[in-house]
């Protein structure tokens, strides 16, 4: 399977898609891409000579690049918001097995960010 296309099923029925850039065994960092745009975006570095893989590497950082609700892989949830967002994501982290991690979002998903916080802070 490729790193970048990957999905899980959610708890009712929905895909939630997402891309890991970096070693499996390095601190998880969610990432949250701008708006409009999907997991794929951290791939864009490419194109000014930035070799994000190698940075990551160094790093020791495992960057978890998330596909939003209907942008993607991810199905769309037409009675979403922000927090069933935030609990679509405590479903990914949890079937990863992930126990701590930081975030990184920029752009649209600043609400995200601070749902998720609110919500999940032990993490």
């Amino acid at each position: 399977m490729d790193a970048h296309d990957q999905t899980i099923t959610l708890m009712d029925g929905r895909k939630l898609g997402f891309a890991l850039y970096g070693p499996v065994s390095g601190q998880p960092v969610l990432y949250f891409h701008g708006t409009p745009s999907s997991r794929l975006e951290p791939q864009l570095l490419k194109v000014y000579g930035v070799d994000l893989e190698a940075i990551l590497f160094t790093a020791n950082i495992q960057l978890i690049a998330i596909d939003r609700p209907g942008i993607g892989l991810s199905s769309f949830n037409s009675g979403g918001n922000f927090l069933s967002f935030a609990e679509d994501v405590k479903q990914l982290i949890d079937q990863l097995s992930v126990r701590a991690c930081s975030i990184l979002c920029w752009s649209g998903v600043d609400r995200t960010h601070w749902q998720w916080r609110i919500n999940f802070l032990e993490l």
